[in-house]
Order: structure tokens, then C-alpha cells, then sequence
């Protein structure tokens, strides 16, 4: 059992944190089974995926594993995996994802492999239809679909100059892969658009 007096303030209070933070995403898991995880609130919500990272970073390669997951061993110092926890569950990772954190030593491995499953690939892109959106997966059966159907009388130069301005801004702010092929696709578009103007 831990005690604070033997194994540090700190070391007590972040075990104690992940044991809560574990503890509530065990009892939110038959109400995500039943429901679905966007039924519950935006507070359950983070606490189910900073649950689900913690998880992963429990994971740690250590060497008697090895031979079973053949990832080499790793020796990660209690301060700097200490750290690693309090940094999930302040919410610093959010916006990383959960397998950044599987089979990693310290913290800053998962923000290494986080930019790397990023650059791996896109998993999937937004197009805007004449009834909405839809979403582009790959290696998914092809979809024909109008797409965003506009005439030519119907574009206001004005705002086709600054659509095309703001999309060539966004490429060139464009971080990772699928920003900007989304980027990418938005500018091509607003070039079209304004092309279609010198035809009218």
C-alpha cells in the first residue's frame, strides 16, 4: 500500500489521480457500451481518453517483455515517469492520440511517435456535397457524389478573391499531412472558383 511518508508526496498523489482517473472510466464503460461515447459529457469524455492513454503509457517496454513484444527494454527513471503521468492527466496530450502512448519509455517518446503516426497517413478527408459533408477513408469502396455544385453567375467575385486569399494563408500554415491535403484540396477549389469567373 502506498504510503506518502515512504514514497514522497508527489509519487503518492499522481498514483492516486491515475487510480481515480482508471477507476471513473471503469464506470463509464457500460454506459459507453450501451449509449455510446458521445453520449456522456464533455468532462467523461476527457477523462475517458486521458484514461485510455494512461493505459497505453502503462505499457512501458520493460526488458522481461522483450522476448513477447519485441520492443528492447527501456529503464525510465520514477521522477520522468512520474512526470510523464501528471502531464496526462493535467491534459497536456489531449490533443495526442492514444497510440502515441503504446510501448514507450518516457513521456517525450509519445510526443515523438505522435508526430510520427501523423506523417504515417492521412485517415481521412472532409468534402463538402450539395447535402452536407462526407468523410474519405482509405482503401474504402469508391462513392460517387455530387460535389458542391455552384454556377458561375452564381460566385461573387469579391468573396472568391478572398476565399482563394484565405486558402493559399491556410496552406502555408498547414501542419502535417492532413492539414494539408485538406489545405491543399480548399485552395484548389478557390483557384477553380475564380477561374470560372474569367469564363462568364
Amino acid at each position: 500500500m502506498l504510503q506518502p511518508r515512504i514514497v514522497g508526496e508527489e509519487h503518492y498523489e499522481t498514483a492516486q489521480q491515475v487510480k481515480q482517473t482508471l477507476q471513473r472510466y471503469k464506470e463509464l464503460q457500460d454506459i459507453i457500451a450501451i449509449l455510446g461515447l458521445d453520449e456522456l459529457s464533455e468532462e467523461d469524455r476527457l477523462t475517458v481518453a486521458r484514461a485510455r492513454k494512461i493505459e497505453r503509457f502503462l505499457s512501458q517496454p520493460f526488458f522481461v517483455a522483450e522476448v513477447f513484444t519485441g520492443s528492447p527494454g527501456k529503464y525510465v527513471g520514477l521522477a520522468e515517469t512520474i512526470r510523464g503521468f501528471n502531464l496526462i492527466l493535467s491534459g497536456e496530450f489531449d490533443s495526442l492520440p492514444e497510440q502515441a502512448f503504446y510501448l514507450v519509455g518516457n513521456i517525450d517518446e509519445a510526443t515523438a511517435k505522435a508526430t510520427n503516426l501523423e506523417m504515417e497517413k492521412v485517415k481521412e478527408i472532409i468534402l463538402s456535397t450539395n447535402s452536407g459533408q462526407i468523410g474519405v477513408l482509405p482503401n474504402h469502396a469508391p462513392i460517387a457524389t455530387a460535389v458542391d455544385i455552384e454556377k458561375n453567375s452564381d460566385i461573387d467575385p469579391q468573396e472568391a478573391q478572398q476565399t482563394l486569399e484565405i486558402a493559399e494563408a491556410n496552406l502555408r500554415k498547414a501542419e502535417g499531412k492532413r492539414q494539408t491535403i485538406e489545405a491543399n484540396l480548399a485552395l484548389r477549389r478557390a483557384r477553380t472558383r475564380v477561374e470560372a469567373l474569367n469564363t462568364i
